[in-house]
């Protein structure tokens, strides 16, 4: 009979250095976690199954009295604890080792009263290369700092001051992350953590979600993202390393708990197992390291891997019986040496054999007989035969007979499998009433024997691939011989043929011809044709009315039209350059038979582009065009010379509704006050269609007459008028003055004549325009305007 038995392991220390470490025995099989109390001489282990206290012990340590316990460290390469310890009389902390059940501890320094930690330090964890560290509290000499410990001699070296928070001064490491954590404050908790390889203190500040419950005093590392934590408010709460705490509270305890450890436990499946049969080592508490080494006993060994704290069970099967020593030796990449010993009982399993005919014919029986001694029970075709125990069995029945044999120590097993089978004199083949086909048929004589087809063939399957009767004749192992025949209708598979591989404009019209059948096309069309317009491979598949089937493939590309845009229809008063800027290369033919990307209209119209690009594929646009042409413009003014005091000019358009513009023009009135000068004046006119007409061929010139007003009545006359640079001046009067002047008032010839008479004066030196003759006796002046125009 099987038992479940809780291991009870046997903790082995190997290798620790120093004459103050004392090995251990730990016998701890279920997910205990201990907390040490930093105000009395109390140690406390909790069942995490429950979460309910489960043991309390005094810690002792030889010539000293404990009167709190601040920190506890279990090193992950010799599974050692360590503790840090407050002793009456001991200035400074005392770190030493415990027995977690027997609470004893001994100082890792042969004098601690001299030879100590030195300081008040509130916590201490391991690394997972055996480092000790340790924080200094609020009210140490050197407070809130982070200190790597010689474990073996207390000696203690400065890493750096953290500083972050106030109270508390928790640390704990994260294997996994290589990081430090570290907890402060009371009313409010600081979390932070930082890499072991850290020279500065340059922390990462974690902010917290949830309720902390107080300052924090202890802390567990339970897997890479998770933390078990004692507050001051006595309870135990689930905290992840992003900083939340779980709202449920998993503790209530009688003490405020520092330094929480978890030590790793096991369970072994059963004391005693059968040979070929499994043991099974399950258990927890291994958040530290990353193998657990499971040593059988008989020579083999596993190695698992330990993800997030869980393992994979120790599994193990025993081929041989006989006592087995197990041990499991844990490992976390650096050391660790801890081992769990485990005695396991394999008892044997018994030897089965059968023996008897395992063939009869009809009629006749047969005897097996199997091994004697225990218990024994027969099976047909693995079914249990009711009351057969004995180690005989007698049958005529065809079927696969086994039997389990149990011995004296419970342990099964079965003989190899025997088969009995049954002959008639003529054995039943049946082909089948009718088979019918595409192309062949396999026909099956579904018997054991040997084989002569009709056809010729030998075999117990014979292809055929036209329509007849055929027969088989069967003839068993033991002589016996049957015969069947089946009739056989061989169909056509139809022809199907879709086209070869080609390359099309816009799409392709597909037939699989074989009208009358059902078709299955590759876009699930049933129909016998299809319009393809999507480039790729498609087949068709074609299945008759005799139930024959045939596929035939195609590979199409399938370019698609070009699809032309002139754009909306449009009009312009002298040209329109039509363009599809999105066509790129290919070739253009337009309504005017050009050929080049674009083209330019100058009549009314319809103008279409045909264009095929470079895969050959033509598409097309067409575009109405109407070219309004632009009105003819004329315009003239009343004076085209005139004196700047002279009245306005009217200035003249057609078609009439037009605008002037130009120097000192408003409306249709230009005005010569604006000075002397020569101005140039447009006439523009727009028509409905918004087309424009321009006449600028107006000239004015204005003069400033110079205060000369002509007289005509003077007493000289001048001639010809318009001249062509010499003027005749007849003067009725001796002593005249002559003067010429310019529209601008300058003197361009001045000279007296004593004698009355005809005078010449040469202004061909001159520009064409208006002059102005003045002729002066005494006070009297005559002034006339002349013209010269060459």
């Amino acid at each position: 009979m099987k038992k479940l038995l809780l291991i009870a392991v046997a903790f082995l220390l190997i290798g620790v250095k120093t004459n103050h470490v004392q090995a251990q025995t730990l016998s701890v099989s279920a997910p205990w976690i201990w907390g040490c109390s930093p105000f009395q001489d109390s140690l406390w282990a909790i069942d995490t199954t429950n979460w309910q206290v489960v043991r309390r012990v005094g810690p002792t340590l030889a010539g000293f009295t404990i009167t709190g316990m601040n920190g506890l460290a279990t090193d992950p390469t010799t599974g050692i604890t360590y503790v840090v310890m407050k002793v009456s009389g001991v200035t400074g902390r005392v770190l030493g080792t415990i027995d977690l059940m027997t609470g004893v501890c001994t100082s890792v320094t042969a004098n601690p009263s001299t030879n100590n930690l030195g300081d008040n330090f509130s916590s201490i964890t391991f690394d997972r290369t055996g480092q000790l560290y340790g924080s200094t509290g609020d009210g140490a000499v050197v407070p809130e700092s982070l200190y790597k410990i010689d474990k073996a001699t207390s000696v203690k070296t400065l890493m750096y001051a953290m500083g972050n928070g106030a109270d508390g001064e928790v640390i704990s490491y994260n294997r996994i992350s290589d990081n430090i954590y570290h907890w402060s404050g009371n009313g409010t908790v600081i979390m932070e953590r930082f890499p072991v390889s850290n020279v500065t203190y340059t922390p990462t500040n974690i902010p917290i979600s949830g309720t902390a419950g107080g300052e924090t005093f202890g802390m567990l590392y339970n897997g890479p993202t998770t933390f078990i934590v004692s507050n001051i408010s006595s309870n135990l709460k689930r905290l992840s390393t992003s900083g939340a705490y779980d709202a449920a509270t998993l503790s209530s305890n009688p003490d405020d708990l520092r330094g929480l450890v978890m030590l790793p436990y096991f369970n072994a499946s059963d004391d005693t197992i059968c040979q070929n049969e499994s043991l099974t080592i399950s258990g927890g508490g291994h958040q530290q390291f990353s193998h657990l080494y499971f040593h059988w006993g008989d020579g083999n060994s596993d190695s698992v891997v330990v993800i997030n704290g869980v393992i994979t069970n120790g599994t193990h099967m025993y081929s041989a019986p006989g006592s087995y020593s197990v041990t499991v030796e844990t490992y976390n990449g650096f050391g660790g040496d801890t081992v769990y010993t485990y005695v396991i009982q394999v008892n044997n399993i018994p030897t089965v054999a059968i023996s008897g005919f395992s063939t009869v014919c009809s009629g006749d029986s047969v005897t097996l007989t199997a091994t004697s001694g225990g218990t024994s029970q027969w099976y047909m075709n693995g079914i249990m035969l009711v009351g057969e125990t004995t180690n005989t069995y007698s049958t005529d029945q065809a079927g696969v007979y086994n039997m389990i044999k149990t011995n004296i120590n419970g342990c099964a097993d079965s003989a190899a499998v025997g088969t009995t089978v049954i002959l008639g004199t003529d054995p039943a083949i049946a082909l089948g009433p009718y088979a019918e086909g595409c192309g062949q048929v396999v026909l099956d004589a579904n018997f054991p024997g040997t084989y002569l087809w009709s056809s010729g063939g030998t075999n117990q399957l014979d292809t055929v691939t036209a329509s007849g009767n055929y027969s088989v004749v069967v003839t068993d192992s033991v002589g016996c011989v049957g015969t069947d025949t089946i009739p056989v209708t061989i169909n056509p598979f139809p022809i199907v043929n879709i086209g070869p591989d080609t390359t099309v404009c816009n799409g392709i019209l597909l037939d699989a011809g074989n009208p009358g059948s059902d078709f299955t096309w590759c876009n699930g069309a049933t129909t016998q044709t299809i319009f393809l317009n999507v480039s790729g491979m498609c087949d068709v598949v074609v299945l008759d009315t005799n139930g024959c089937l045939t596929l035939d493939t195609i590979t199409v590309i399938v370019n698609p039209n070009p699809t032309p845009n002139l754009g909306p229809d449009t009009s312009n008063c002298t040209s329109v350059t039509l363009s599809d800027p999105t066509l790129v290369g290919g070739t253009y033919v337009w309504c005017n038979l050009t050929t080049g990307p674009s083209v330019l209209i100058t009549s009314t119209g319809t103008c279409e582009l045909m264009y095929t690009d470079s895969n050959g594929c033509t598409g097309s646009d067409t575009i109405n065009v109407t070219i309004y042409g632009n009105p003819t413009v004329t315009a003239s003014a009343s004076d085209l010379s005139v004196c700047a005091d002279d009245a306005d000019v009217v200035l003249t358009g057609s078609p009439a509704g037009g605008t002037f513009t130009g120097t000192s023009v408003a409306g249709n009135l230009f005005d010569p006050s604006v000075g002397a000068g020569t101005y140039s004046i447009a006439y523009m006119y727009t028509d409905s269609n918004g087309c424009s007409g321009i006449d600028s061929t107006i000239s004015i010139t204005v003069s400033p007459c110079v205060g000369i007003v002509e007289n005509n009545a003077a007493a000289f006359t001048l001639f010809p008028n318009p001249s062509t640079g010499v003027l005749n001046i007849a003067l009725k009067q001796e002593g005249s003055t002559v003067e010429v002047y310019d529209v601008l008032g300058n003197v361009v010839s001045s000279q007296k004549y004593a004698n009355a008479g005809t005078v010449q004066v040469n202004l061909a030196g001159q520009s064409e325009g208006v002059y102005f003759v003045r002729v002066t006796v005494g006070t009297t002046q005559s002034v006339q305007k002349v013209l010269i125009s060459k």
